[in-house]
């Protein structure tokens, strides 16, 4: 460690005829002697201190000033009042050397932890500067890949392929965000101690945040979700009126039963429809919004690799983004809908030539007295679905609005974009 010199002046300072200078200025005076005293005391503890205590310190020395106004004053004051001076200036210098040798010694930890299971590639990121040194020991169970990056230049700077140790340091050339990149090849545990020393310690140590962004196929860190494509069916909601069972028996205008034949595309694989029922024929301002709220949701949940095939499970993707545009209900708004996968039986329910109960319709997927809701049908193959709906109800007629989306999987791509605050 370099040698400190520190100018102690005791006797000579506390000699000062004090009642050779006014009043204010004594006062000055004396609050700065006692915030030297202050430091210089708390200097000898530097050379073991942590960087928040280092970072206090300096920040308490760089407020320490001093100049007097030594009119008038006797001979005496003004050379106490310039000894002051020059104490303050040796204790900056000292304090400099003192903070810059500890904290050349000083590693700032990244990442430290000697039981870190990984399931899936992992980054590490950190903020250096120029002439920072990044160490990194890591441990690994089984064979694994570490890569190193500037992220910020999106460039590869080492990598340590089929690994089960790596212990190595890296002199910062240009400031930025770096990236230590594990790739675990399959779940196992791992020992990280990721840290790095400052060049020069005046650079704050900034907080890394991350998004998650769009991307394409070959670009630098490129990830890969399993996505979907939502695709409108209608360019409108069909709207449709149910006549009431004692209307439609009167009249052969008033009918109540309605068919609507889906198309699905190639490679779709499930029909997600919205069903709005009520007893008014008013449309509202939220009618042929589904197409576009539906696909709001999915932005906002798309990278959190949720599946598309739910089966068994309730937090399915389509289930979430269903559940995220529920339809309001009105209690007295009800029917029935059937889902036909052949057009001879939806033609023949359509003509009434047969009753639903006659007819083989999709059990899992069809609903009797329901009220306004949404759902998802699987597509099983089907080049086109029909939706078909019934009111039984004797005296009331009933309003329908619906919005079908097809959804077909697809590959998106992603990546990780770092910035400090």
């Amino acid at each position: 460690m370099k040698k400190v010199s520190i100018l102690f002046i005791g006797v000579l300072l506390l000699s000062c005829g004090h009642r050779d200078m006014p009043k204010d200025e004594e006062e000055i005076y004396q609050e700065t002697l006692d915030d030297v005293r202050d430091l210089e005391s708390r200097l000898t503890e530097i050379s073991s201190a942590s960087l928040r205590d280092i970072d206090s310190y300096m920040r308490d020395i760089d407020r320490l000033e001093y100049w007097n106004d030594t009119t008038g004053m006797s001979a005496s004051a003004k050379e106490s009042c310039a000894k002051l001076e020059l104490r303050i200036k040796v204790l900056k210098r000292d304090a400099a050397a003192v903070s810059e040798q500890r904290l050349k010694s000083i590693s700032i930890p990244v990442e430290v932890n000697d039981d870190c299971l990984l399931e899936k590639t992992t980054a590490y990121p950190v903020y250096l500067e120029k002439g920072d040194i990044l160490y990194y020991n890591i441990g690994l169970q089984k064979q694994g890949t570490v890569k190193l990056y500037n992220a910020d230049a999106r460039q590869l700077l080492k990598t340590y392929p089929g690994r089960t140790k790596i212990s190595d340091s890296l002199q910062i050339s240009n400031k930025g965000i770096y990236l230590i990149e594990l790739a675990p090849g399959g779940t196992q545990y791992a020992s990280l101690d990721i840290s790095y020393r400052m060049a020069d310690h005046r650079h704050d140590i900034k907080k890394i945040k991350s998004e998650e962004i769009e991307s394409r196929a070959g670009e630098f860190r490129v990830g890969t979700n399993k996505g979907v494509v939502l695709r409108a069916a209608f360019d409108q909601p069909r709207k449709f009126t149910l006549s009431s069972q004692l209307k439609s028996a009167f009249s052969s205008a008033a009918k109540s039963i309605a068919v609507v034949a889906v198309q699905i595309p190639a490679g779709a694989t499930d029909v997600l429809y919205n069903l709005r029922i009520s007893t008014s024929e008013q449309d509202k301002s939220s009618d042929g919004k589904f197409p576009e709220n539906m696909n709001y949701s999915y932005k906002k949940v798309r990278f959190l690799g949720l599946p598309i095939y739910e089966s068994s499970r309730s937090n399915g993707l389509l289930s979430t983004l269903l559940d995220d545009n529920r339809p309001l209900r009105e209690e007295d708004a009800y029917c029935n809908m059937y889902v036909f996968r052949s057009q001879l039986a939806a033609k023949q329910f359509q003509d009434g030539t047969k009753q639903a109960s006659q007819l083989q319709y999709d059990v899992d997927y069809s609903t009797l007295g329901t009220q306004s809701c949404n759902g998802r049908i699987p597509a099983k193959g089907s080049r086109t679905i029909y939706l078909a709906f019934e009111n039984e109800r004797v005296r009331y007629s009933n309003y329908i609005w619906v919005e079908v989306l097809t959804a077909s999987p697809s590959t998106e791509y992603h990546t990780t974009k770092y910035y400090t605050d």
